[in-house]
């Protein structure tokens, strides 16, 4: 995943750090006599066959021998050259982050938290002293660092799992999850995938089908739910979803199920009387946690829907699906920086089983790791 972004933070880092080869006589000097050591031996002939087309591994010459030599300004360079460690200079560090500035906004990183990413790192830069022959390792430590307190939002979340487990173990059922996000970004599936983590847990749920607006859509919740193993409520197209809730609630509660899982309809943040709906199903349910269900594709796009969106309704944590289909990378970083909400999960594929916790550690290192 964030391959795109993954290829160029780290092309980024390799070509500010990169290798000269350490020069040698070119065939254009003739006058240049050639090194003695450069003497190769005739291998023996092996009794058994060998393969003729390919050159036994004692002809192969010597690799080429690379130095540390770092690709940065004369005065760096000179510097590198006496000490052991150095600073970077300021031309340095403006040729190194504007160039990550560019590939951070072509990969989807909203233009505020790439300015206020791109602010922190050079002032990391400047307080910093590399190792001058090491000073690829080093970016990527600051680069890192800089990432690492855009996404510090996300080690805030809370577990959902882990919620709902405390809540049925001590009687505090049932725990009533509220789903919502845009149509087409797999909320649905995504709620069969709770359920279904759950049912693993030994939790029974309840989902509640509250898209009442949707074709199919109950028909679609009915076919997840059989398929996980969770008891459905509905009613009819175009009835209340709240009450639909509701009745979910109140089963569930009847039954001694611990969690009920609500659908609804897909919501736009400039859909004010659709707003006005979920705010009606928020004040019937009064749900114990609300999640926001949508692309990881969608780019830094989604980051402006979920703030808009928790002006009107409280948001408690994000769900990104089609993290596996994300080649740039960049949303998650965008949704921390703008929304201040943290992402819990992450959704890939159509298994149930592909639901994962997120993990800062985990987008970072997709992103740099060479």
């Amino acid at each position: 995943m964030f391959d795109e972004l993954k290829k160029k933070l780290s092309g980024i880092i390799h070509n500010f750090t990169e290798k000269e080869e350490s020069e040698e006589p070119s065939q254009q000097q003739p006058q240049t006599a050639p090194q003695e050591t450069q003497k190769y031996e005739v291998p023996q002939l092996q009794p058994k066959e060998q393969n003729l087309e390919e050159k036994p591994k004692e002809m192969m010459p010597p690799p080429k021998q690379k130095n540390d030599e770092v690709n940065l300004s004369i005065q760096t360079k000179i510097k590198g050259v006496f000490l052991k460690s150095i600073k970077l200079s300021d031309s340095d560090i403006e040729n190194f982050t504007e160039e990550l500035k560019i590939s951070m906004l072509q990969s989807d990183v909203s233009y505020k938290t790439t300015e206020e990413f791109i602010s922190k790192l050079s002032q990391s830069m400047r307080e910093s002293k590399y190792d001058s022959k090491n000073i690829g390792s080093q970016l990527k430590r600051d680069v890192k660092g800089a990432l690492l307190e855009v996404l510090k939002i996300n080690n805030s979340g809370i577990d959902v799992f882990d919620y709902v487990l405390k809540r049925a173990e001590e009687g505090s059922i049932p725990v009533k999850i509220l789903f919502l996000g845009p149509n087409g970004t797999g909320k649905t599936t995504t709620i069969a995938k709770v359920a279904y983590k759950l049912k693993k847990m030994n939790i029974p749920t309840v989902i509640s089908a509250s898209d009442t607006f949707r074709a199919a859509a109950i028909e679609q919740t009915e076919y997840h739910a059989k398929a996980v193993g969770a008891e459905v409520i509905k009613s009819g197209y175009g009835a209340d979803p709240a009450s639909v809730a509701f009745d979910a609630i109140n089963y569930a509660r009847s039954h001694g199920m611990p969690a009920v899982l609500i659908d609804t309809a897909g919501r736009q943040e400039t859909n004010k009387n659709l707003l006005s709906e979920m705010q009606k199903i928020v004040r019937v349910v009064q749900p114990d946690i609300t999640l926001f269900v949508g692309e990881s594709t969608a780019g830094s796009i989604i980051a402006e829907q979920i703030k808009e969106l928790s002006k009107a309704i409280k948001i408690d944590g994000i769900i990104l699906t089609k993290i596996d289909c994300d080649a740039k990378g960049g949303s998650v970083i965008s949704i921390a920086d703008t929304t201040g909400i943290p992402v819990l999960l992450l959704g890939s594929g159509e298994s149930y089983e592909a639901l994962s916790k997120y993990s800062n550690d985990f987008i970072i290192d997709s992103l740099l790791n060479n």
